[in-house]
């Protein structure tokens, strides 16, 4: 063996030992990572998912939010939609030309007139 073959084997013993040396945990496809945040008390609070900017994965367009709450609710015209912590508030016209607010959850499958927050 002459030193040319030395040196490459050694130089890719080196690249795959380097290459291998990191973790590969971002490949799988089903891993969550919670973040942990400060909490008040001694122990920290886990935050899985959402991270504050709730319009940075979840939006809606108002003919959409007709659609799913065509349904089941007597809606004319979206008015607006709110983004809320965890819901879309949608204000909507009825066919008697009143106003009425929903909730409509991110998942699209449930809504409700109002929610009830138990951490406040």
């Amino acid at each position: 063996m002459n030193i040319k073959s030395k040196k490459a084997i050694i130089g890719s013993l080196l690249i795959f030992s380097v290459a291998f040396s990191f973790p590969f945990q971002h490949q799988k496809e089903d891993i969550t990572v919670p973040l942990n945040v400060e909490g008040s008390g001694s122990s920290d609070v886990v935050v899985e998912g959402c991270i504050g900017d709730c319009a940075a994965c979840h939006s809606i367009t108002p003919y959409e939010a007709k659609s799913i709450l065509d349904v089941k609710f007597d809606v004319k015209k979206i008015l607006n939609i709110d983004i809320k912590r965890g819901y879309f508030e949608i204000i909507y016209e009825n066919s008697e030309g009143k106003k009425e607010k929903i909730n409509l959850f991110f998942g699209k499958d449930k809504a409700c007139r109002e929610v009830i927050l138990l951490d406040e």
